[in-house]
């Protein structure tokens, strides 16, 4: 009996709770902290990452021989300067990776790859074959002849490449109909490798311009036939001659840009890129001959245009 009662006592403890939750209501769940679901948030989804094809309008360098001084009138020789005015076009491309801080402003870090502008350029030159004395009648050396016939054929070949690195800011101007168009510029620096040779060939044969003009017993002046001293004196030395010449060489200068285009949405992780920029890497100045003053000045400017992807990373 007393076995009995003890259970009885123990059923109804144990239904009570469960009865008053039956009339209250169903209880609500515990709200243990963590047991909620995490917000979930997309890392990174402002980074992208890019990646850009084109062509490039860049403004050829031009060749001089300054060194070379005048000839008499209606000679044709140096100095002289040409390839200045005119562009040439190459191909350009490059990647990267960026930032978009907000629906207005993003900024980005590129590298980019060109072919500079190049090409061959050619003149006829005075170069003297050998040394002929004159002397005035009285016999009295007086220098040795200029002579305007003996000319060389001379070509400056040219060979150049640029990497340029920039730090870029856009500024996105709103998206009408899908298209974003944009504007920014860029600063940086850019490596300029550049490699160049010139040949000088006498023009009677054909042969690789060399001549021992060193002086024996006449004043080391030039004259023309007539004995007079030319004015102003022609730049080639009385010594030895040979000015063919091969040399590569790299320059670093500063970099900026100037950009505009448009974006095109292609999916949630892909825009196109469609745009112009003009990139300006300074003037390159580089010496080939110091006998002859062949030189090779380069504006490096370009007009490029590119297609391009920026892929945001999700």
């Amino acid at each position: 009996m007393k076995l009995l009662l003890s259970l009885t006592v123990a059923g109804l403890a144990v239904a009570a709770p469960a009865s008053a939750a039956d009339l209250l209501g169903t209880s609500p769940p515990l709200n243990v902290p963590g047991s909620q679901g995490t917000a979930m948030f997309e890392v990174g989804s402002n980074w992208y990452l890019r990646g850009d094809l084109g062509i490039s309008f860049d403004r050829a360098p031009s060749v001089s021989f300054s060194n070379i001084a005048l000839p008499p009138l209606g000679v044709v020789g140096a100095p002289f300067a040409t390839g200045a005015n005119w562009t040439t076009t190459n191909f350009t491309g490059g990647a990267g990776f960026g930032y978009r801080w907000n629906e207005w402003l993003r900024f980005d870090a590129t590298w980019d790859y060109s072919a500079g502008p190049g090409g061959s350029r050619q003149a006829t030159v005075v170069c003297p074959y050998g040394l002929t004395g004159v002397s005035s009648a009285a016999g009295v050396p007086l220098g040795y002849l200029y002579d305007t016939t003996n000319t060389c054929n001379g070509s400056a070949s040219v060979h150049q490449y640029n990497n340029t690195f920039l730090g870029n800011a856009y500024i996105d101007l709103g998206t009408y109909y899908g298209f974003t168009p944009y504007v920014g510029g860029g600063l940086g620096l850019n490596m300029n490798v550049l490699s160049a040779s010139a040949n000088f060939n006498e023009t009677a044969n054909g042969q690789t311009y060399v001549a021992d003009l060193t002086s024996t017993g006449f004043p080391s002046v030039w004259v023309n036939s007539q004995g007079q001293a030319l004015t102003p004196q022609p730049n080639i030395a009385f010594a030895p001659q040979y000015w063919n010449r091969s040399i590569r060489s790299t320059t670093y200068t500063m970099a900026w840009a100037l950009a505009a285009g448009i974006g095109f949405k292609l999916n949630p992780s892909a825009t196109l890129d469609l745009g112009y920029r003009y990139l300006n890497t300074g003037a390159v100045n580089t010496l080939i001959n110091p006998q002859t003053g062949l030189a090779i000045h380069q504006n490096n400017t370009s007009q490029q245009f590119l297609a391009g992807i920026r892929y945001y990373l999700q």
